[in-house]
């Protein structure tokens, strides 16, 4: 048996001004395709040779650009036709969170489920893993087999869910039939800062969700939170159930059905996770908290979700304090080109006079810094081939107790073992600040003290003054209802 794989991420925020384009993704092919979907064990031990297609792996930004899009799904579309007569199946990562310039619909992730079911017809089975923070419809439901998603957020269970995915898959392929997932919209628009996974109401819904999977009807059962960077007719929540048979499709509607009605019933519950502040009290609790270290999230230019990384609403603060209390501050990472441009080439140790910031508005208002350069390195080890655009470059303040990694791209610090490949040593900070919304659950582990600020910028956490022209109505929050 033979079995196609492929992978595709990218978070797609229109707030963004930073477009998501060819060059800012790590593709993979070959073999480094095939160990990006981390079931290689799985599929070789049950006799299943992988058949590597794309891995295009970017970071959350802004649209995708047509030309990135045309060639990712050129790839993916010749390898198909190619490989048609022998595969057996297609295994699949994609993310659910795309948005690409000028395609109609929007969506790469149902587009390449469109045009993969124009050439296989309806019957090859397709398994598809997903983020959690994706958008789904019946149409892309429709075109595969089985579907799930990862459960938790922070996405601690990444891993965990391909392969259990391709053990599904695997029993699929052994034992061949015909099941289809079942599918209901929620409709409920909601953000991941107010969905993390260890809190209420989400505790209860994937609890939901573990228990339906106990029943030997049902193979799997995912709640999908969706995606609210940009407009849509797919934004919201999805319930989806994988029924174990073809006898079992009317149950796993029945099961998708009570999971979206039960979701729904918690519709209230959703809140802001863990310690957050407006931005005055942020900085406030950060400074005078005594203990270290301290991580403070500038939730408004998440880069997680899409943002540009631009802002120096948080380090005008920090510049402005009368008193830092002793504190060692480090900002991970602040993006600015032409900062990056100038620094690229310089050596560690290096005295530099720069300006920091896109100045496109007050949010990124720039910084005259005058500093030393301390560390080169990498913002993230899959970058390591990529150090045109993965490249850190920390800079310490001449004049305040402040270091600041200046970045091509927005690049999410994440992971306490980032700061090595950066060459810095975290210990060496008592406030951190990442460009993250929820705190990761590495520097949550880390941090004595954590706090969400409630930046503004492209990716704003008071979701409910977003406005959206094309989304499904009634929706909650911004209709409040109950469902029929």
């Amino acid at each position: 048996m033979k079995v196609l794989v492929a992978r595709f991420s990218s978070e797609s925020n229109e707030h963004s001004r930073s477009l998501m384009s060819f060059d800012k993704f790590v593709f993979k092919f070959g073999e480094d395709c095939v160990d990006s979907m981390y079931t290689r064990d799985i599929f070789e031990g049950a006799g299943i040779e992988m058949i590597p297609s794309i891995a295009a792996i970017g970071h959350p930004h802004g649209p995708v650009t047509k030309d990135a899009f045309d060639f990712i799904l050129a790839r993916l579309i010749h390898d198909v036709k190619e490989h048609l007569h022998e595969i057996d199946g297609i295994f699949l990562f994609l993310h659910g969170a795309s948005k690409v310039i000028d395609l109609e619909g929007g969506s790469a992730e149902h587009a390449f489920l469109r045009e993969i079911r124009k050439i296989t017809g309806p019957y090859l089975p397709i398994a598809l893993v997903m983020d959690p923070h994706g958008n789904l419809s019946q149409e892309l439901v429709d075109h595969v087999n089985i579907l799930r998603c990862y459960r938790e957020s922070p996405h601690t269970d990444t891993v965990e869910t391909y392969r259990i995915v391709a053990k599904m898959f695997v029993d699929l392929l052994k034992h061949r039939r015909h099941i289809k997932p079942a599918y209901v919209k929620v409709p409920i628009i909601i953000g991941g800062e107010k969905s993390v996974s260890s809190d209420e109401p989400m505790v209860s819904i994937n609890h939901f969700c573990d228990e339906l999977e106990k029943d030997a009807r049902i193979m799997s059962a995912s709640f999908h939170i969706g995606y609210l960077r940009h407009d849509g007719d797919k934004l919201g929540c999805s319930a989806v159930v994988v029924p174990n048979s073809e006898k079992d499709q009317a149950y796993a509607q029945e099961m998708a059905d009570k999971l979206c009605k039960y979701a729904f019933s918690k519709r209230h519950e959703f809140h802001f996770h863990g310690n957050v502040a407006e931005p005055e009290d942020a900085i406030k609790q950060a400074v005078e908290f005594d203990g270290s270290p301290v991580f403070v999230t500038d939730s408004g230019d998440n880069v997680g979700s899409g943002a540009d990384g631009f802002n120096t609403y948080i380090l005008h603060q920090v510049l402005n304090l009368k008193d830092t209390h002793g504190k060692q501050f480090l900002f991970s990472g602040i993006v600015d080109k032409n900062a990056y441009a100038y620094l690229y080439d310089k050596e560690v140790g290096t005295h530099v006079d720069f300006t920091l910031g896109a100045n496109l508005d007050e949010l990124c208002k720039s910084v005259e810094v005058h500093g030393t350069i301390v560390a080169k390195g990498i913002a993230h080890k899959l970058y390591e081939d990529r150090k045109d655009i993965g490249t850190a470059i920390t800079v310490k303040f001449d004049d305040a107790p402040v270091s600041v990694i200046v970045e091509y791209d927005a690049i999410q610090y994440t992971d306490l073992d980032q700061y090595p490949c950066s060459h810095l040593n975290i210990d060496d900070y008592d406030v951190i600040i990442p460009k993250q919304g929820y705190i990761s659950d590495d520097f949550k582990k880390y941090g004595k003290l954590c706090i969400m600020s409630l930046t503004q910028g492209p990716a704003y956490q008071r979701s409910e003054k977003l406005e959206f022209k094309r989304i499904l109505r009634p929706m909650f929050p911004y209709d409040d209802f109950e469902l029929d």
